[in-house]
């Protein structure tokens, strides 16, 4: 049952056609891991600590610097130099005293994989790079747990969203390792909005599927161009020899 404040703090989600108290309830039970706490991963852990999810793991061992502000809401200039995670989860904390936020100061590895996602229901891939993004692959689909993954660079983005149950390709049958999307912000620059529109959108995909509304766009590559404010849609097919998803 939810009581007085809650019922206060989520009444406009609660209003939503398809929502009602036990999702709400459910919502509050549930683990997300953020791996990246950068413009992807301040907007999505922005939206989920908001909407009432029960535990938030945040995952990152970089430091807020001052070319981070423009684009990562949850940080000001007082904490340039600390630790991302310990700020975004005392950030977090403020807005949503209800909440659990788990934070990690550490980099995502084949080593260490498995157990930052233990108890997941659900992992957001919000990194930067390609070696890290195959690592969450792997330990994801080793799990069995659903991913959702984001990049923008430029005015352009991407959204993916993989389910190791399904019948499609994982990320590393879309990219193979070493070998991804060499565009990235460090090189190419992004607009703050582009990538806060990414991280958004994961959130938002993360919800629909925690709420059990809507159908999932699994085994899709979604492609936003901010110039013309268009979305493509790619199927994503198994690869039979990939090491991760062995062609499922």
């Amino acid at each position: 049952m939810l009581n007085n404040s809650e019922y206060m703090r989520y009444s406009r989600q609660l209003l939503v056609d398809g929502m009602d108290d036990d999702k709400q309830a459910a919502l509050g039970k549930a683990t997300v891991v953020i791996v990246g706490l950068g413009g992807l991963g301040c907007a999505s852990a922005l939206y989920l600590a908001g909407a009432g999810v029960g535990c938030l793991r945040l995952v990152d061992d970089d430091q807020v610097t001052l070319s981070n502000l423009p684009r990562q809401p949850l940080y000001t200039e007082q904490d340039v130099g600390l630790n991302k995670v310990d700020v975004a989860c005392a950030s977090l904390s403020q807005r949503n005293s209800t909440i659990r936020t788990e934070p990690c100061v550490t980099r995502f590895s084949k080593a260490n994989g498995k157990a930052l996602i233990s108890g997941s229901s659900v992992v957001l891939d919000c990194s930067d790079n390609m070696s890290t993004r195959h690592h969450i692959n792997a330990a994801c689909y080793t799990a069995g747990v659903p991913l959702i993954v984001a990049a923008a660079s430029g005015v352009d983005g991407q959204l993916v969203m993989l389910h190791p149950a399904h019948e499609h390709g994982c990320y590393q049958c879309l990219y193979a390792p070493h070998q991804g999307p060499a565009n990235n912000c460090l090189e190419q620059g992004v607009l703050g909005p582009v990538v806060g529109m990414l991280g958004i959108m994961q959130a938002l995909s993360a919800l629909l599927w925690l709420l059990k509304m809507g159908e999932p766009q699994w085994g899709k590559l979604r492609v936003f161009n901010a110039l013309s404010s268009s979305w493509q849609g790619f199927n994503i097919p198994p690869l039979p020899d990939c090491s991760v998803c062995g062609g499922n």
